[in-house]
């Protein structure tokens, strides 16, 4: 699925939103599991889009994490960020993005 996917962004056919909060909470050493996150990293930027926790994103987050109750910082960025680009989301953490943003619930793929 991963693989399929990084080869759809890298032939121009799909394009990525990579939160940098998932990124902290993910990357170890950039082998083993972190290397599939290694390859999304390496893309380029009209590919793979960086979505950086700054100042705006923050008050996004904060105001979403007051409205849904769910206070981690990484499942609300994703969750606004799904929410705001119409984005399609890939993660094991279905039920805590849900709780967030249960409207996203569609464009979830479970991995």
């Amino acid at each position: 699925m991963m693989t399929a996917l990084l080869n759809r962004v890298r032939d121009g056919r799909a394009r990525l939103i990579r939160p940098e909060a998932v990124v902290a909470q993910a990357w170890r050493t950039g082998s083993g599991r972190q290397a599939r996150l290694a390859a999304l990293m390496g893309l380029k930027p009209d590919r793979c889009r960086s979505a950086p926790l700054d100042r705006d994103a923050a008050k996004s987050i904060g105001r979403a994490i007051a409205e849904s109750g769910h206070a981690d910082v990484v499942d609300v960025h994703v969750a606004v960020l799904a929410r705001s680009h119409g984005a399609v989301v890939i993660t094991s953490d279905r039920a805590d993005l849900l709780a967030v943003a249960p409207e996203i619930a569609d464009r979830i793929v479970d991995v």
